[in-house]
This record gives structure tokens, C-alpha cells and sequence, in this order.
């Protein structure tokens, strides 16, 4: 899954996407410019790295500056971190960090 928030001439636009090609699709554009881009994937060889994975992209994304974001985009990536959280044991971690 990957959230964008772009700006393509001069108008502000935020997405989440389920594959590149639509991404691609959407923001291909010489005035593309990148404001915020996250890619929900969990990367490690092991479940301790990818736990650590996910912690790091939670933090992320808990200190980034997200504006005109919908309910609908808001309740997906919440619902991403809340399965993921349950399967690595970061569920209550996240739970206190308001993260989903």
C-alpha cells in the first residue's frame, strides 16, 4: 500500500494506492512534486527486524504532517497498522500511541 500527498500544478492531492501502477498512472506529470510518500511494506529477514520495521514506519508516520487526508484513507491505513500490530505485538504500543 502506498500513500502519496502531491502536488501537480500547484494543486494539492493526497491517494492511497494498492499497486505502482496506478500511483504511476496518477501522478505521471512534469509538474509531479512529492510532498509526503509512504510505503507500507514491511521490510527484514527476520521477526525481529520486521517488528523493528514497523515500529520505525509508525513513528514515521505519527510525525508526519498529513493535511486533507479522508476518514476513508485515515480508517485503511489505521486498519493496516492494527492487523500488522496484532501480528508483531505492537498492537497495545499502537493502541496507546493513538497510530490505530
Amino acid at each position: 500500500m502506498i500513500f502519496s500527498k502531491h502536488r501537480i500544478d500547484g494543486e494539492e492531492f493526497t491517494g492511497i494506492y494498492f499497486d505502482y501502477e496506478s500511483f504511476y498512472r496518477d501522478t505521471f506529470s512534469p509538474t509531479y512534486e512529492s510532498i509526503t510518500f509512504f510505503y507500507f511494506k514491511i521490510h527484514g529477514k527476520d521477526y525481529q527486524s520486521r517488528k523493528e520495521s514497523l515500529r520505525t514506519l509508525a513513528i514515521d508516520w505519527s510525525h508526519a504532517d498529513i493535511e486533507g487526508i479522508s476518514y476513508s484513507e485515515i480508517a485503511l491505513i489505521g486498519d493496516w497498522f492494527y492487523k500488522n500490530g496484532k501480528r508483531y505485538g505492537l498492537l497495545t504500543e499502537f493502541i496507546e500511541n493513538a497510530i490505530c
